[in-house]
């Protein structure tokens, strides 16, 4: 069941390995032009800051979801590996509920908020603002997923242990 879940889940990596590539590349070009306007031309872009503070925002999302599939979060360990078996593991297990949870609030804040967001628009640009926060929900709701499922799969038989 859980590797059912998991292979799913594994579909949208290049998805958004390719999201974070190309939004990191659109931010280093839009603020090189903007540092080249602004002191080159003397005649700064009012819209390349907003965009790349909005890819920046985007960037922080889905990026954040492609260091959790990799693990690449930072973590304090000492406890849950201190910890004997069981419990080790339910610490470890507890820990990414936590950071579930933590991102099943920030999903639903988002949605709650979101008639509210839908109303206003970006001072530059004029683009619907719910445009910026969409990352936050695309964002929370797959690291919310990949942490329900760490936090199921801690207490899984791994196939080398049950062979042995």
């Amino acid at each position: 069941m859980l590797e059912k879940f998991e292979s799913i889940l594994v579909k949208f990596d290049p998805v958004f390995k390719w999201m974070s590539t190309i939004i990191l590349g659109g931010m280093t070009i839009l603020i090189f032009i903007q540092v080249v306007f602004r002191y080159v031309f003397t005649n700064p872009l009012a819209w390349s800051e907003e965009i790349a503070k909005y890819l920046f925002i985007w960037m922080t999302f889905i990026g954040g979801y492609v260091g959790a599939r990799q693990n690449k979060h930072i973590g304090v360990e000492a406890l849950q590996k201190a910890l004997p078996g069981v419990l080790g593991k339910g610490v470890k297990s507890l820990a990414y509920l936590i950071t579930a949870a933590f991102f099943i609030i920030v999903l639903y804040n988002t949605c709650a908020y979101w008639p509210r967001l839908a109303m206003q628009t970006s001072p530059a640009l004029e683009i619907p603002i719910t445009f910026v926060y969409l990352s936050m929900i695309i964002g929370s709701l797959f690291m919310a997923l990949w942490y329900i499922l760490l936090a199921l799969k801690v207490f899984q038989k791994k196939k080398e242990e049950v062979k042995a």
